[in-house]
């Protein structure tokens, strides 16, 4: 079963990857689903969880697997990805390099947050996607400013303070898939920000075992499964572990790296964990 709230290119090669093994998958829109408390589990072999909303990914992983069905991503994966807090925790105790980092469950404790981690720094939202909501501060005036405008929001998930020291370097997403590292990419771009999402162009990066390494240890820090590990890389060479997706976009490297079947890789890993 193939979760997914829209058919984007890489649902798209997802059920071709399907078809190729003949493996009948059908695609249920997330936003159409609905389970009553106790009713009998769907006969589905596997669900391949592709919700966009944050939200509602964690919950497809929480309700499939609460009634036995393999999800992929697990709910514990989904649940440390799906917080920056938490992935920070995990990626630190995992011993993993990362820009230092500072939290404050309160805006009038953000100003101290934010002097932990240093100018310039990046606030981030706890949760969130695609590089929106990202802040680059350089002093006391503008870090008040963003974390002022925060503390507005209606979410309480907003009004908390994520700082993060900023640091300029090469943009890497390696793709993680069953514990290996499959193929990375460069992300270029003249902005700071350089999602795929928010106009930075995909080159194919070497996956050196360095890398490798980094960002399969990232991937088994949050729980392991179909991930992406986003990094930078200083001039200086020095690497650092950004966040790991549990919803990972994937089109930008697929095209990065036309000779690797990226989707068949993810559906063999799918299909071999549920066999």
């Amino acid at each position: 079963m193939l979760i997914a709230t829209r058919i984007r290119t890489e649902e798209r090669m997802l059920l071709e990857a399907f078809r190729r093994r003949a493996v009948p998958c059908v695609h249920v829109d997330d936003r159409s689903l609905v389970y009553r408390v106790g009713g009998p589990p769907p006969k589905w072999r596997a669900v391949l969880n592709r919700a966009i909303s944050a939200t509602r990914r964690l919950e497809v992983s929480r309700l499939y697997e609460a009634l036995g069905i393999s999800v992929f991503n697990s709910l514990a994966t989904m649940t440390c990805c799906s917080s920056k807090i938490a992935g920070s925790l995990a990626l630190h105790h995992a011993g993993l390099p990362a820009p230092a980092t500072a939290i404050a469950l309160d805006a009038a404790a953000g100003g101290a947050a934010v002097a932990e981690v240093g100018f310039p720094a990046v606030l981030k939202p706890v949760v969130g996607s695609w590089g929106r909501g990202l802040a680059k501060v350089n002093d006391t005036d503008a870090a008040e400013a963003v974390i002022g405008l925060r503390d507005q929001m209606p979410s309480p998930v907003q009004k908390l303070v994520y700082a993060q020291e900023f640091v300029r370097g090469r943009d890497i997403r390696v793709l993680v898939v069953g514990g290996r590292a499959v193929a990375a990419i460069e992300r270029a771009g003249e902005h700071w920000v350089r999602n795929t999402a928010r106009g930075g162009q995909p080159r194919a990066c070497v996956l050196d075992p360095g890398l490798t390494e980094l960002a399969e240890r990232a991937a088994e820090a949050v729980g392991g499964g179909i991930l992406g590990v986003d990094l930078l890389e200083t001039d200086q060479g020095d690497r650092f572990v950004i966040e790991v997706n549990g919803g990972v976009e994937f089109h930008g490297l697929a095209a990065a790296h036309p000779g690797i079947p990226v989707a068949d890789v993810m559906i063999d890993y799918v299909l071999g964990g549920t066999s």
